[in-house]
């Protein structure tokens, strides 16, 4: 199953773990395959950078570039493409849009209710990670 995960995803799941993290779980069990685009990456990577989350990367023994392997280590990547969506809230998700679209995703997964009120883009359902683990992934 082709996914694309929203940064707020990846900074929950690599950072506090819970529900987020068994998306990224999923991947890394080859269940599903993670997309980002490069322009969906670098906000990642430059969310990471933020120091808020330094303090946390520490308490977890591990140091920025660990983090940012371990992501790369589970994903693929995918175009970076532009698209069309006024419909949009916030301009800046339009990242997240573009890449699910050049993915060809299945499912985008994130906490932002800016895409979360859209509830679907391009035919691509747009979920909480529990709502996504409860609709494909039944435990």
């Amino acid at each position: 199953m082709r996914v694309v995960v929203d940064v707020n995803i990846w900074i929950s799941a690599l950072l506090w773990g819970g529900v987020p993290d068994k998306v990224v779980i999923l991947a890394q069990k080859q269940t599903i395959t993670i997309f980002a685009s490069d322009a969906l990456f670098l906000e990642l990577e430059t969310t990471l950078h933020r120091p808020k989350f330094q303090s946390k990367i520490q308490s977890l023994n591990l140091n920025l570039e660990d983090v940012i392997n371990a992501t790369k280590d589970v994903l693929e990547f995918c175009p970076t493409i532009s698209v069309d969506a006024p419909q949009l809230r916030d301009p800046k998700d339009t990242v997240v849009l573009a890449a699910a679209v050049a993915a060809n995703a299945e499912a985008i997964v994130t906490g932002d209710l800016d895409l979360l009120v859209l509830i679907e883009f391009n035919g691509i359902p747009i979920l909480t990670p529990q709502d996504f683990l409860s609709r494909y992934f039944l435990d």
